[in-house]
């Protein structure tokens, strides 16, 4: 548990709750609300020198005493000298709220098969299958049955030469692979940094790692366009796992609001003061 103890409120947080409690009968901000609630946090000071913690939550309707908030920050007032135990429950809070939005997108069931007894690997077969010309590359294919890591799951194939050599470029969820008919190379996903296709008078898959650039070249580009887009799921699998979502709303969305808003307004739905509390509301939410 954090705390964080003034002269006119205390302010708890554990177990992804944020607790004020008034100590004084002139301070009647109450909260005791989840991290989940909140948009964001963030430490003020106030034109007449206070310190301000800024509660930002996430729905408009969230009430504080008896009102919805329309977006404004709701403060809890501290002592400057209460700094830095405030910005390490901010600090705190912010930890919460990262890890509460990430996002784990689906994926497919990427556990590598077990091998059977014909030692064809079900995972490089489909891949093979999705290659525009698996008829050029069998010895390769056979190959790399052979050499495929039983932790490793194989995503895409292509047909592919490099330095002058023709074979298959492999990428797994491990390793991206160069196999030809005299050696075989190979690079951990951990070093790879991005994948891109050129388009020319050949077709140019272009990986980067480890400070260089690798060059494949192929007449059609199908093919590396699945590898660079497994090459993504594979440093995403390796390097995050999990992106961040928005934590606040997008301006798309805001502007919608806001044009809800002044049109409720036109109509006469919203009163004056309503309609200037709420737009303000709005433009402090506003990204930037």
């Amino acid at each position: 548990m954090i705390e964080v103890w003034g002269e006119r409120v205390a302010v708890r947080y554990a177990d992804g709750r944020l607790v004020t409690t008034p100590l004084r009968a002139d301070n009647d901000i109450a909260l005791d609300v989840g991290v989940a609630e909140l948009g964001r946090i963030a430490l003020a000071t106030t034109e007449d020198g206070q310190m301000a913690l800024l509660l930002f939550f996430r729905s408009a309707q969230f009430v504080v005493n008896g009102a919805s908030t329309q977006r404004h920050p709701v403060p809890v007032y501290l002592e400057t000298g209460l700094r830095e135990q405030a910005q390490a429950l901010i600090r705190a809070v912010e930890r919460d709220l990262t890890s509460l939005r990430r996002v784990f997108p689906p994926r497919p069931n990427l556990v590598p098969p077990q091998r059977s007894d014909d030692a064809q690997r079900p995972d490089i077969s489909a891949a093979a299958h999705r290659m525009r010309q698996q008829g050029n590359c069998l010895r390769e294919i056979d190959i790399l049955h052979n050499i495929a890591r039983p932790d490793e799951y194989i995503l895409e194939l292509a047909q592919a030469g490099h330095e002058g050599a023709p074979g298959l470029v492999a990428i797994t969820t491990l390793r991206l692979l160069f196999v030809s008919e005299w050696a075989v190379y190979e690079f951990p996903v951990s070093v790879l940094t991005g994948a891109q296709v050129l388009t020319g008078r050949v077709a140019t898959l272009r990986i980067s790692g480890a400070g260089t650039d690798l060059d494949f070249v192929d007449w059609e580009p199908t093919d590396f366009t699945r590898i660079t887009e497994a090459v993504r799921l594979a440093c995403e699998i390796e390097h995050v796992d999990g992106s961040i979502a928005q934590s606040l709303p997008s301006s798309a969305d805001l502007f919608a609001e806001w044009q809800l808003l002044v049109e409720r307004r036109k109509l006469g739905m919203v009163d004056d003061d309503p309609f200037r509390r709420e737009a303000v509301g709005i433009m402090l939410t506003m990204p930037g």
